[in-house]
């Protein structure tokens, strides 16, 4: 049996959080998901083969092609991000017209919004839970072609009623196996930073136990694999031509002795392999009583092939960092951690956010400030804006609104809309003017500039910096009125328009519109005429548009997702988990009247 995985491409979109150009270039990144799942699949007997669109820069009249000709039993897409679902469901709707095999999706979102990403007809199976526990149960029922209520966190189409079976078990992210990274592009795969071939990512740990009200990951614990497991994964890594990962935890420094454990081991070994991680500037230094740098942790981190570390510093402004509920404060705390990474020889990178809640332009301007003073090696300045499953979305949109605005986007009720940002006078525009002006002002500085070509290891590398620096120049930002500009205005944007998308066309990169609209001189030509006529109209989510909307949707019959709180506990509540914990509380409910009863039957 044949199962192929397919992951389109995707294009920046009104309300992604970072500038256009940067998104952009980004990087591109292995879908880590589909490592897990053929990892379980080829155990189960299974051949997997992976269809990396973005990666390859495939549209999906030649994925589809090239899956048809492999001829798979089962397609697989993933669900795992609502900003990016469109364009997925877009793929698959055009496989389930033009093909006859079945499809299955799961992911991120798949768990919260399994009817509403059933409702669009293109999937006849849905994994709500992990592909871990899912696909040992749910592949040996698809080749009996029966015994799916028997498999847990499915959700299928049973002579054409939506049906939703019983909640799987839940593992510790240590029984998670090794993704397979075989399936993948290695060598087409980089970050905006990366310095070695081949890259990939990596997840160490799960969930951060943080309250940080713009992250749809606060409060939700920490789980993670052990030092041993890791080391292993590195090894399989490097066997396939691997030598620098990225791991994407959210906090990965939290715990102390792993860290340190696999540091060591990485060196003990001579491993050659250099890596990345993302953490809190105060995990370096909670572990001590005087909250002072953690030197032996830093030191060793450095020696067992830790090359970066990206840290949340997000504003210079002390109210700002309190609003978003951060628990941190822009102090000299900072400075000292950052220079004794410099010191051991680790890059610093980090991020900040312009528009948070309580920012106004002075707190942004002090926020690009204080990230000018910190002996960081790189700086990524983000917009505010509202992601699903945070604290902001259920206050200032399901609440605020009266829309479950990313419910509706999922089912495909509501199109792109810029979300409302009530908390800062800053409008999108001046945002983002902002941002393009801290990059300028960070990585424009003689001192840094000549720092960092000192460290740059690969042609490959310095060209990546110096294209990502000319399109940042080159590309339009949004009007700063939705008035339409004068003509020579318009014909300058249009000109710079056509050679930043020329110059896209031929990056390895593939998330520019360029690509959509037809790649090389068609695709930068057709944005440029675009970019002539362009009147900035992009939709802001008021409560007044959400009214309008409401009233609209009322007319054509379609009815709306009720604006029930997903947020449970500061964290979302995936739909096979709420009935988890409604069948747990039933439980608890009938043990409670049972000792009851055997109480009163004890005092008769």
């Amino acid at each position: 049996m044949r199962l192929a995985f397919v992951y389109p491409t995707f294009h920046t979109q009104i309300f992604n959080e970072n500038l256009p150009s940067v998104d952009d270039e980004f990087g591109l990144f292995p879908h880590l998901g589909f490592g897990w799942a053929a990892r379980v699949a080829n155990q189960a007997g299974w051949e997997v083969k992976l269809f990396d669109g973005l990666a390859r820069r495939w549209g999906c009249d030649e994925v589809l092609g090239q899956v048809k000709q492999w001829n798979p039993d089962l397609i697989a897409f993933s669900s795992h991000a609502a900003q990016t679902f469109r364009f997925a469901i877009r793929w698959a709707k055009k496989f389930k017209a033009e093909t006859t095999i079945p499809i299955l999706t799961g992911g991120y979102e798949a768990k919260v919004y399994p009817e509403e990403i059933m409702s669009h007809g293109a999937y006849d199976f849905l994994c709500a839970g992990e592909s871990i526990t899912f696909l040992p149960e749910f592949l040996p029922a698809f080749e009996r072609g029966h015994g799916y209520d028997k498999v847990a966190d499915l959700v299928y189409r049973d002579r054409g009623e939506l049906r939703r079976t019983h909640p799987g078990r839940k593992i510790p992210f240590s029984e998670y196996p090794i993704p397979d990274r075989s399936i993948y592009p290695n060598d087409l795969y980089f970050s905006h930073v990366s310095q070695r071939k081949n890259f990939t990512i990596g997840m160490s740990e799960i969930g951060c136990p943080y309250p940080c009200s713009f992250c749809c990951m606060r409060n939700s614990g920490f789980d993670a694999r052990t030092p041993e497991q890791l080391i292993d994964e590195v090894e399989e890594c490097i066997s396939l031509g691997i030598h620098e990962i990225d791991w994407f935890d959210p906090l990965m420094l939290h715990d102390r002795e792993r860290v340190m454990e696999l540091a060591r081991e990485v060196k003990r070994r001579k491993l050659d392999i250099i890596w990345s991680c993302r953490s809190r500037v105060d995990s370096l230094s909670w572990h001590r009583t005087d909250r002072e740098p953690d030197e032996e942790l830093i030191r060793t981190l450095a020696e067992g092939g830790c090359r970066r570390i990206f840290f949340g510093v997000e504003s210079g402004d002390d109210e700002v960092l309190a609003a978003m509920k951060k628990g941190q404060k822009a102090t000299s705390h900072i400075r000292r951690t950052l220079a004794c990474v410099k010191e051991a020889g680790i890059m610093g990178l980090g991020f900040f956010i312009v528009g948070a809640p309580g920012d106004t332009m002075a707190s942004a301007k002090k926020t690009i400030d204080f990230s000018l003073t910190l002996p960081l090696a790189y700086a990524q300045y983000q917009i505010a804006i509202i992601k699903p499953h945070t604290e902001l979305e259920q206050k200032y949109v399901i609440e605020g609104t009266g829309i479950d605005y990313w419910r509706e986007y999922m089912r495909g009720t509501l199109d792109e809309h810029l979300l409302p940002t009530p908390w800062t006078e800053l409008t999108r525009p001046e945002l983002e003017r902002l941002a393009r002006n801290a990059y300028f002002r960070f990585y424009g500085r003689p001192r840094y500039a000549l720092w960092m070509l000192s460290r740059i290891e690969s042609w490959d590398e310095l060209l990546r910096y110096v294209r990502v620096g000319t399109q940042l120049l080159l590309r339009p930002l949004r009007p700063p009125t939705g008035k339409k500009l004068p003509a020579w205005r318009r014909g300058m944007r249009s000109v710079a328009t056509f050679f930043e998308a020329l110059m896209t066309a031929a990056n390895p990169g593939a998330r520019h519109p360029v690509f959509g609209a037809g790649g090389g001189v068609k695709g930068a030509w057709t944005l440029a005429k675009r970019e002539y006529t362009r009147v900035e109209v992009d939709p802001v989510l008021t409560r007044e548009r959400a009214a309008e909307l409401l009233r609209i949707m009322a007319e054509r019959g379609q009815t709306v997702s009720p604006t029930t709180p997903k947020v449970s506990f500061a964290k979302y509540m995936p739909a096979f988990d709420a009935m988890r914990a409604d069948d747990e509380r039933a439980a608890k409910r009938s043990a409670t009247a049972l000792g009851a009863q055997f109480a009163t039957a004890l005092g008769k």
